[in-house]
């Protein structure tokens, strides 16, 4: 993966300020917004995997990039299931006790295979929830590819694309990770120096409290680029209808 690239090819867009600002004000929208705003970081996936010179598109198709985010997001839902069956007995798992009688035998019983309960089924919460963070980019992948929702349920496809590129893929996500943390722990630092500044250091810490947002969309794009260079040399075979 060329890192470099995926961290400046935002800022080499003649309209990157523009486009980015828009992201942001787009991402705001409840609900529709970021759901456009992940359908935006797929079409720049696509234009990576195409490895077009100006991967950043404009935000003329508004609606296209919520009908793939949404596409997108549907997807993750379905591989989400089990994650919720997991979490279901966990919460009716502590209701016992508190519906219990007024014994308190009893309810230190209920209580204990409440916590035991929690505590199994909280490990497994824990294992899928990572791995639904490592598969999130392949179904990102598998979409831009096809611009197909059956490409991302075709388990055994995505499955065998995730075992094949998943040391790839678990360094594209820990470097998303790690920039986020450097960029917002940095920007908590100066705002908080500015902070210590009464009344004009107050207003700059304010107006730099914006940065957060812009900064995220970039962290947004530069995860899509890392994946569209896993795209674009690890392809699946998708069968033809």
């Amino acid at each position: 993966m060329d890192i470099g690239r995926a961290i400046r090819f935002v800022f080499e867009d003649d309209e990157w300020v523009s486009k980015i600002l828009l992201g942001t004000l787009i991402s705001l929208i409840p609900f529709f917004g970021g759901i456009a705003l992940t359908g935006y970081t797929i079409a720049v996936l696509r234009n990576v995997r195409a490895e077009s010179s100006q991967p950043l598109p404009t935000w003329d198709r508004l609606g296209e990039h919520f009908i793939d985010g949404l596409l997108y997001w549907v997807a993750l839902l379905v591989y989400s299931i089990p994650l919720i069956v997991l979490m279901c007995p966990i919460g009716l798992a502590w209701i016992l006790p508190a519906v219990a009688d007024d014994s308190q035998d009893v309810t230190a019983v209920l209580t204990g295979i409440a916590g035991v309960v929690s505590a199994g089924l909280g490990c497994l919460v824990l294992l899928y929830a990572l791995f639904l963070w490592v598969l999130a980019p392949v179904l990102q992948i598998r979409y831009a590819e096809t611009g197909n929702l059956a490409a991302c349920l075709r388990f055994g496809e995505v499955l065998r694309f995730l075992f094949d590129n998943v040391g790839e893929i678990l360094i594209a996500q820990l470097l998303v990770w790690t920039a986020g943390f450097v960029v917002t722990s940095v920007l908590s630092i100066v705002i908080g120096a500015f902070g210590l500044v009464p009344f004009c250091g107050w207003v700059l810490a304010s107006v730099l409290g914006l940065v957060f947002l812009p900064v995220g969309v970039w962290l947004m794009l530069f995860g899509s680029h890392l994946y569209g260079e896993i795209g674009s040399t690890a392809r699946v075979e998708t069968p033809v209808a």
